[in-house]
Order: structure tokens, then sequence, then C-alpha cells
């Protein structure tokens, strides 16, 4: 597998090699039909505008070159830094989920979750702005089982790639663009029926094979537009639809946290930890520094994903100078995952050696191998659900009365919602052996009992734990803007606006409900894992589960479990978070051609008042005996916090362009922005559900918002200089540096609480958040692109993208309980990052093979379930391809291809000699077949 990998990486690189050693001589020979000059105007041209007109008369560019042309128009015209994608045709862009499509945009690191791409980092921070034809989108809630959004944006992965013409991903901010991101906006553009001439038909169908989980899923979309020239004007009708569905698996091997034996000496001259010391001695470790991890287990994920999505517009020109648009985007998505969990672990308490087994250790005195005795088992069977709708209305105006003056207005509301569930039979066993050899790249796993793991005896206990969680959101916008434009001079145009928002967020948790189970239930599966990990994994044969047939179904487990009723919503499980900004800004856009080196630009002023407010309860939930006798949850004590913050805020920005020739230009911008706490960080809203007899060797892990956190704040530098020789070829290079303050980083607080009738208080590790003093991101980004149009005859349909990202960073750790602070990287930043696409055009054929490869990054700095460690995440790439044939003018097939290099994902705790999981996901070949008139 390795091979495979560096193979495909060497095939790419010599690729590179090549057009390095050809861009000289081939830059010179296309600078002739080139003909670009320096663009003039102050807005990003449409995916149709040319900087040359009569290049237009002299060439006729179709499929990837017109895609690959349009997105060079774009970023070159623009008066900001942007980086685009544009679909070669309807239905087609580059990938077919948006965030693996917007991986190849450099600057641009890709987060994924259960094998798809789901969020992204834009120059190494996540807070980015997602936004739908230049306004906001958000999908409500915090993500759900699958973690796909940050919360206060839209998920990705919830859209499906045939509703968009292309997207737009601004890097560093001016005064008209909305504020509210440290990193960049991501504005997903769909189409509209003034798009087209007239009539226009498209239509897509596909089936999607992943060959883990071994099923296929199809998917299909719709687009119908026409125009029309009416006694009131021109109109225009667009109905866009798209429907996705496809099937997942993700197997993991987990190694459970890594405790250092405490070998040291109180005054008296006794060992502080005297079990440690006798593991140590056992050991034959007595004074060296060792740690041992307390239990692995592994993960065996089943889940399905489907995306419904459809776009209407209308648009009406009852003038030649007015123009209105309305527009309904909706957004439906669910996702669904079920899985078996099979672990030995002893949680906090001692892990005990096995006597007279052999051990190895690393230099470090990190565990290696060995043998561990009487280890509780437990076993899990749980469902976890996520169902979110996203609905926008908008209505824009654009009115230009005279050639100089054009006006914009914009009315929006979003209506948001999803429903969460997660519900999980959890079995525990007797003691059992457990071997671990951790020396590989796929650590070795043995689990045995007396009775064998296939044996219903093993189980001692059971319980049931479920959620119900549901969240509605709203915004409610209005945004009114005017550009005046002057006849020659030094100012060019004259820019104002302002812009209301309100957005409201509720939040309703039921809170983990526990329920111990008066018999361990019958209902249970044997399980065959012959074929885990691809039968890669040296295992410890199959196992005895819940059924997974039954945790399928909500409410089928609860009546095999006679539990008759759901959680209940209590006034105490509701959250609220409301955000009003009220924002105007005005720019001035400049032009000084006389200069020995001609400049534009534009400077600007942007005033934001933010009013939020957050509130929320934290409740404690005792444990009582229910009728059977049994523990379960009981009434929750409740303690409201209510937190209000209002701030203004100024934000300047100036950007600079110098024509250094017609093809060469210099870009430079200076700006400040701002990233709001998002409405779930705010959320002040805490459980403490307690724990169970059943839960006793479990971590007790929980979470909350802080209602308390202040907005970063970001002063931003940028350069960028930018080679266009050629229609689809150009050589770009820039440099950023990003100082921000009160940078907002996950954080782990262990609390102690006290339940009612409890004789010792349980220890709870909460996730929360916390600003930490000041974060530094600085790096740099290389990107080149060409079709190869001098080789001869066939190799001229030859072309490649390569880009490059160094991304530095540092920021204090947080540091809740009262440790040293310490210096780490941003969370989900890799400091190296490179795409190489590979890429052929020729008549009716068109391919492409993408390497997306990135360095480690900081997953979390803290986090739950890990003894409250860091964790890492190990140098990932992923190898995707697709060929595409058009059979006539109007139908084309296409086969594409996702992670066929197998790639493995891996974590550790801080180093790499402490593994935490190692994860293995589907492969995923499409067929798509496209009609279009």
């Amino acid at each position: 597998m390795v091979d495979k990998k560096r193979n495909a990486v060497l095939i790419l690189l010599a690729g590179a090699s090549l057009a390095t050693i050809a861009l000289p001589g081939m830059a010179a020979a296309q600078d002739a039909q080139s003909g670009a000059t320096a663009p003039s105007g102050n807005a990003a041209p449409s995916a149709d505008t040319t900087t040359d007109p009569g290049a237009i008369e002299a060439i006729v560019v179709t499929g990837v070159r017109a895609s690959l042309q349009s997105a060079e128009n774009i970023k070159r015209n623009s008066p900001q830094i942007v980086d685009s994608i544009v679909a070669e045709d309807i239905g087609k862009l580059p990938d077919r989920n948006v965030a693996e499509a917007l991986q190849r945009i450099p600057g641009i690191q890709v987060n994924r979750s259960y094998g798809e791409g789901t969020s992204v980092a834009i120059r190494g921070l996540t807070q980015t702005r997602t936004e739908l034809n230049g306004r906001d989108i958000f999908t409500a809630g915090d993500g759900g089982g699958d973690g796909t959004n940050t919360p206060g944006t839209l998920s990705l992965g919830d859209i499906p790639s045939e509703l968009l013409a292309g997207i737009d991903v601004y890097k560093n901010p001016s005064a008209d663009l909305i504020e509210d991101q440290l990193s960049g906006t991501i504005d997903l553009r769909t189409r509209k029926p003034f798009d087209f001439d007239g009539f226009k038909i498209a239509a897509t169908a596909s089936n999607t094979y992943s060959d883990l989980v071994r099923h296929s899923r199809p998917s299909g979309s719709v687009l119908i537009s026409d125009r029309w020239d009416t006694g009131i004007g021109e109109i225009g009708v667009l109905v866009d639809v798209a429907y996705q569905t496809s099937e997942f698996r993700q197997d993991t091997i987990s190694t459970e946290p890594f405790y250092p034996l405490d070998q040291s000496l109180n005054a008296d001259g006794t060992y502080h930890s005297p079990t440690d010391a006798a593991i140590a001695a056992e050991l034959g470790r007595t004074g060296q520094a060792t740690s041992l991890p307390h239990g692995s287990g592994i993960g065996e994920v089943y889940g399905n994903r489907r995306r419904f999505g459809t776009d209407v517009a209308l648009q009406w020109k009852p003038t030649d100078t007015l123009e209105l648009t309305g527009e309904v985007f909706r957004s439906d998505y669910k996702f669904r995952f079920d899985d078996y969990s099979y672990f030995a672990y002893t949680g906090g308490a001692s892990i005990q050696p096995a006597a007279g087994a052999p051990f190895t250790f690393a230099n470090s005195g990190d565990f290696v191998s060995g043998t561990f005795q009487n280890v509780p088992i437990g076993v899990n069977t749980s469902l976890d659900t996520r169902h979110s709708v996203t609905t926008d209305y908008s209505l824009h105006a654009k009115w230009k009365p005279t050639s100089q003056l054009t006006v914009t207005g914009d009315l929006q509301y979003v209506d948001a919602s999803t429903h969460d569930l997660r519900s999980i039979v959890g079995l525990n066993g007797a003691d059992s052996t457990l071997y671990q050899d951790l020396s590989g790249s796929t650590p070795v796993l043995h689990i045995t009992t007396p009775l064998g793991l296939t044996s219903p005896a093993n189980y001692v206990s059971a319980f049931y734990l479920d959620d119900l969680n549901r969240s509605k959101a709203s915004d409610k916008t209005a945004r009114l803007d005017a550009e005046y434009k002057f006849d020659g001079g030094l100012i060019q145009s004259i820019k104002a606006g302002f812009r209301i928002a309100d957005r409201k967020n509720r939040t309703d948790d039921t809170g983990y409900r526990y329920t111990g189970l008066a018999d361990v239930p019958s209902n249970l599966q044997y399980t065959n894992l012959g074929n885990f990990f691809r039968g890669q994994a040296d295992l410890f044969g199959d196992a005895l589960f819940y059924n997974r047939n039954t945790i399928l179904s909500y409410d089928a487990t609860r009546a095999d479990l006679g539990i008759d009723s759901e959680p209940t919503y209590v006034p105490s499980g509701t959250s609220r978070e409301s955000l009003k900004t009220y924002a105007g800004y005005v720019a001035a856009f400049f032009k000084a051609d006389a200069l020995p080196v001609p400049i534009d630009g534009n400077i600007g002023l942007r005033v934001v008042r933010t009013e939020q407010s957050a509130s929320g309860y934290t409740q404690i939930v005792p444990l009582v005996l229910g009728d059977n006798g049994q523990e379960q949850s009981g009434a929750a004590i409740a303690t409201l916090t209510d937190v209000s913050q209002a701030y203004t805020k100024f934000l300047p920005s100036l950007n600079l362009r110098g024509h250094l020739t017609d093809n060469l230009q210099l870009r430079f911008a200076v700006s400040k922005n701002i990233s709001r706490p998002n409405l779930s960080q705010l959320n002040p809203a805490v459980t403490y559900t307690q724990p169970g007899t059943a839960q006793a060797n479990q971590e007790h892990d929980t979470s909350g918002g802080n209602p308390d956190l202040k907005p970063m704040s970001s002063w931003n530098f940028d350069v960028s200089l930018e080679w266009y020789f050629s229609h689809t070829g150009s050589l770009t290079a820039a440099g950023f540096y990003k100082n921000i303050k009160n940078y907002i980083q996950t954080a782990i607080n262990q609390r102690d609480i006290s339940f009612p009738g409890a004789s010792e208080p349980v220890t709870f590790y909460t996730t929360t958040y916390d600003n930490v003093a000041t974060a530094k991101v600085k790096g740099f980004e290389l990107a080149y692109q060409q079709f190869f149009d001098f080789l001869p005859g066939p190799l001229s349909g030859l072309g490649m993208q390569a880009n490059f990202t160094y991304v530095d960073s540092s920021a204090p750790g947080p540091a809740t309980q009262g440790g040293p602070i310490t210096t780490v990287p941003l969370e989900q930043l890799s400091r190296y990052n490179y795409n190489l696409v590979g890429i052929y055009e020729k008549g009716k054929l068109s391919a492409r093979v993408a390497y997306n490869w990135r360095s480690k990054y900081v997953v979390t700095t803290q986090g739950n379930g890990t003894g409250d460690r860091p964790i890492f995440d190990k140098p990932f790439g992923e190898l995707d391809a697709s060929i595409s044939y058009d059979v006539t003018p109007h139908f084309s097939l296409t086969l594409e291809g996702a992670n066929l290099n197998d790639a493995i994902h891996s974590t550790y705790f801080g180093t790499t000699t402490e593994p935490r999981d190692v994860i293995m996901n589907d492969r995923r070949i499409t067929g798509v077949a496209k009609i279009t008139f």
C-alpha cells in the first residue's frame, strides 16, 4: 500500500518537473495568442468574462479549459485576493463533494468525517464564513454526530454539488464584504435563468459504489431553465433539483490514553503511588520513565448520507435599468451511522501486567508490546442520526438609473432546523486478558476471556443511554449598496452601504438519559469480524454484540429493552442565543495609470455594532431507582445562566494592485477583521448526568459553551505576485501574516460534581472554550496551472495544476487546570499542504488525476475520552481520478474514483510513540451519465 502511494506521487511529481522545464518556452509561445491586457474593472467578472475580446473571436474554449479560464479571469480581475472553482458545465464541479472540490484551491485544507471532506480551513484557520450568492447561509445546530460543520456556518457536506455554478474563496476582506471571519469567505454561486440564452435542460444520473461497505447507491439531478420577452419585460425561470445518496463504512482500531507510572517519592522516602511503583518493579523498570496505555478496542461504523437540494430562481427585467431576482434555495440533509465497538479498558484505574509476560518499550519509555490481565471488557452498539434542513429565501434588486450610478438591495430570510438522536446499548463483561503490539502501522489487538468472546455469559451487566436534540435557527437580513462611478480622475468610484441582520438560535436537549437494565439483553448478534480492516488487522476473532438490526430503529430498541417513553424535553434543557448586527461601510476605488507602474485598488472602512446574548441551564441529573429496582436518571436540578454583550468594531482595509506588465501584477493588502464566537460556543448549557454502576470504568465526559467569550480580531497583511502567461496558464505566489487577539481554543475542565445521596463527587471532563492571548499565522502559497498546447499531436491535450501551501502558527494552549501554558499550533492546521492534478482533454475525451496531501496537525488541544491529552493527525494523502467521454454533443459518460490509494488515517497522543486511532474508509467508484440540451 505504501508503494502504491509512493508511485502515485512520483508520477505526479514527474509531471510537475516536466511542466517546470517546459514553462519558459511555452509561455513565450503562447503570449501571442493570449493578448491579455491589464484588467480595469473593480468588480469580479462573471464566469464567461475574458480579458481580451479579440481572443474570444480567435479561440473557442470548452470543457475543462473553459472552466480554468473562467476561474483564472475571476482571480485576475478581482479587486481582492480571490481563488475560484467554476463548473465546466451544468452539474460538473471537479468533485461531487463541495468540500473536496475546495481542497484543490491553494491555501485550503479539508477536514474529513467518515471518509468524506466535510469542512475546510483557509490558510490554517477554521473560522471561515459561508455565503450563498453573497448572502449569509448556515446549518442549525452544532454539526451532530458526524461533526461536519463549524456551528454557525453551512455544513459543506450538506449541499449537492450539482446545484452550483462555482465557488469563490475570498482570502482577504474589503470594506464591502460582510465581516465575521478570520480566514476567508466561501461564496457558493448558483445558476440563474439569465445565465442562459434561452431554453436549457440538463440531467445527470449516477451510481456510487463504496467498496468497504460493499454497497452502491444512486444519485441524480435535473435543471430546467428558460427566458421570455413579454409585455412587462424579460422574465426567466430556473428550477434545479439534485438528489445524492451514498453509503459508507469506517473501521477503527483505538489505543486508550497512555498514563505514566508515578515513581516519585514522598518527603519520608515512601512512594507517592505504591501501586505504580509495584507495576514498574514487575516490569523491571524501576527508576525508568514508563507509560502504559489503559486499554484498546475496535469500532466498525456503518452509515449513509442523503442530500436533497432544490433551487428555484425567478428573474424579471421590466426595464433596461431595473432587474429583480427572487430565489428559494433549500438543502435537506440526512445522516445516519450505527456502529459496533468492542474494547478492553480500565479507565483511570491502573492496568495490571500479566505475570511473566514479555514487554517492550520505546526509547521514550512508552509501551510498545505486552500483555495485561484483569482488564474489564465493554461492548457498545449505537445509533446516531442527524436531519438538517436549511431554506434560504432571497430577493435581490439591481437598479441602474444612470450609467454612473448603480444601486443594489437584498432582503433575505433563512430558516434552518436540525434534529439529532443518539441511542447506545452498552454491555459490560468479565475481566479479560489483553495483548497489544503497537510496533507496526496497524496495531495488533488480542482480547481473550475464559468463556470466549462469543459466549453470552461474558456479559454481567447492561445499560442504555439516549439523547434527543433539536435546534432551530433563523436569520433576517436587509442590505442596501450604492456605487457611483466618476468620469476619469484618480477616484474611479465610491461605494457605500449598510446591512442589518438578526439571527436567533434555540436548542432543546434532553441530555443523556441513563437507564440501568435489570438483565443483559438476550437479543444478541454473532458478528463476523473477518473482513475488518479488509482482513489486514491481527484481531481477536469474532464477537457477540447487541443486535444491529434492532439498534437501527430507535422505537424498536426501546421496545426490546422495555423502555416505554422517550426522554423528556424540559425547560431547563433549552438554551437560546441571539445575534444582532448593524454594519455600514464606505470604500473608494481608485486608479493611477500615469505612474511608472500603473496602480489601482480600494480603501475603505467598515463599522460593525454587535449585540449578542446567550442563556442556558447548568443541569445536574441524579440517579434514582426505577420500578425494576435498577438505576435510572431522575429529575434535573437546574441553574440558569444568562449573559449579554455589546461592542462596536472599526474595520479598515486597503487593497492595492500594481500592473508590472500586461500579464504580471503585484497585489498588497492590509485589513482588520473580526470573528465572533459562534452561537454554540456561547451556549452556557451543560448537563451532568450521574453515571450508573455499569459505567464505573468509563471516563465521564460532557460539554458546554462559554457565554463570556470575546470576539477574535485580526490584523491581516497579504502580498501576491501573479503571472498570467496564457488563457489557462498562470503562476502565482502569495504571502500572508495574521496577528490574532483573543483566539478561541478548545479546552477541557475537570469538574468534580456532587450528586444528591452520593458519597463521593464524580469527576467530569467538560469540553468548553477559552480566549487565549494572541495567535499568529504566517505562510505562503505557490500555484501553477497550464495546458501544454505546444506539445505535438495528442500530447497537446495534457495539462496540470499544482499548488503548495506553507502555514506556520502558534498560540498559547488552554491551561484550564492551572498548569503551565505551552505554545501549540492552532487546531486543524497543517504546516504543509499540496495538490498535484494531472489533466488530459482532447476531442471527446477528458481525464483528471488528483493527489491531495497535508502534513500532521492538531485535531484538538485537549480531547474528551483521551485522558485530557492533545490529539495529532498524522500526514495524510488521498488520490482521486476521473475520466469522461462525450458520446455526442449532448450526452456524456463519466467514471470517477475517490481514495484510490486506500489511504489510512492515523492519530496519536502528541508523540508518535503513543498512537491513538488507525482508521480505514471506503474507496468510492461513481459512474455518471449526463444529458444536456
